[in-house]
């Protein structure tokens, strides 16, 4: 085939249109934006945290140090990769608290702990892996109170099953999403259920290849946050809609169907990131249940699982805590507990108790 001018153009715009991977987007903040020695627990020791975590690490610590090589006077105008690790405890915990304090003017208490929890971790390999610093400054800083809830934001089984509907037909869809929805029907039901089936994070399902789906078991082997190899069992509705999905990607994409090609694909056959994954729900949402598109996200329908298995009835093992907490894989009963509070709080659901007096 002759490629023309055009066509070289509109493959180059392709091109550029093309996202980068997380790791890539990671490699880059490190090499660019970062002091030398956060490449260590950040890129080198890639087991003990999930891409995404080590992402957000990243980010956060960029824009720490942006603040401290302009408004740090032992730090201004210093090119920040060639900060080293024992220079870090010039930076007081006071200094810390100043940062923190102008980071979380217009955030949340929760993202404001995430930046915090980046820089301690920084602190804490600075200390005690590399043993460059004696002291981690995080540790006398402030704490940062978060605020808890006694509710938690799901999808009741009846708004599971209009989301679940609207994927095998297409309901509420627009006409231009209905024209390309054939084509991602199977994989986005598989999607879709595995999660609330299960309590998966979209970072371990999208880890996922080939070789570690079990059919004939009804499990998958997932990567957990902190590099754990786990095996997660699902149900037969949920094997039913991977086979019927793994069938469909053998005749179309064959060449993509080996042990350590991603199990779940993305329109060029690459693995999907977990912005596309965060992309499917919205759309979904938006046409099943409207009312919900500005509360419900991929996160969700792990709190949607927690919930639902939670609360099912008592002949059928409801109301069991430790069973949970195996199930979402936490690793403290107190942050389990949040959904036992949630599905405790029936406020609403007595809001009529004078009917009847």
């Amino acid at each position: 085939m002759t490629v023309t001018k055009n066509n070289s153009k509109l493959f180059a715009r392709k091109e550029m249109r093309k996202k980068k991977s997380d790791s890539a987007v990671l490699y880059e903040i490190v090499k660019n934006d970062l002091p030398g020695f956060c490449a260590g627990y950040l890129i080198n020791r890639e087991n003990e945290r999930s891409i995404g975590t080590r992402l957000g690490y990243a980010r956060n610590l960029k824009a720490f140090f942006e603040y401290v090589t302009e408004n740090l006077d032992e730090f201004k105008g210093r090119d920040v990769t060639e900060i080293r690790a024992a220079e870090i405890s010039k930076i007081t915990p006071r200094e810390v608290d100043e940062f923190l304090a102008e980071f979380a003017l217009e955030r949340k208490p929760a993202t404001a702990a995430r930046m915090k929890s980046s820089i301690s971790s920084m602190y804490a390999y600075a200390a005690n892996t590399l043993q460059e610093i004696t002291y981690n400054a995080t540790l006398g800083t402030q704490k940062i109170k978060k605020q808890e809830k006694d509710f938690v934001t799901y999808l009741t089984v009846e708004e599971q099953d209009r989301l679940l509907d609207c994927i095998r037909y297409g309901t509420g869809l627009t006409k231009r999403e209905q024209m390309h929805h054939g084509r991602y029907e199977k994989r986005d039901l598989a999607i879709v259920f595995l999660l609330l089936d299960t309590g998966l994070r979209v970072s371990e399902l999208r880890e996922a290849d080939n070789r570690d789906l079990n059919l004939e078991a009804c499990s998958i082997i997932v990567t957990r946050k902190g590099g754990k190899h786990s095996e997660v069992y699902f149900s037969d509705e949920a094997a039913y809609y991977l086979k019927d999905y793994i069938e469909e990607k053998k005749i179309l994409h064959p060449a993509a169907c080996g042990p350590a090609d991603p199990l779940i694909l993305s329109r060029d056959e690459g693995r999907l990131t977990v912005r596309q994954y965060e992309n499917i729900i919205p759309k979904y949402v938006h046409a099943a249940l409207p009312e919900r598109y500005e509360s419900i996200n991929c996160h969700k329908l792990r709190s949607s699982f927690a919930m639902t298995f939670y609360m099912r009835d008592a002949d059928k093992g409801g109301r069991d805590l430790l069973a949970l907490q195996q199930r979402m894989n936490h690793k403290s009963l107190t942050t389990t507990n949040v959904y036992a509070k949630a599905a405790g709080n029936i406020s609403k659901q007595t809001r009529n108790w004078r009917e009847g007096i």
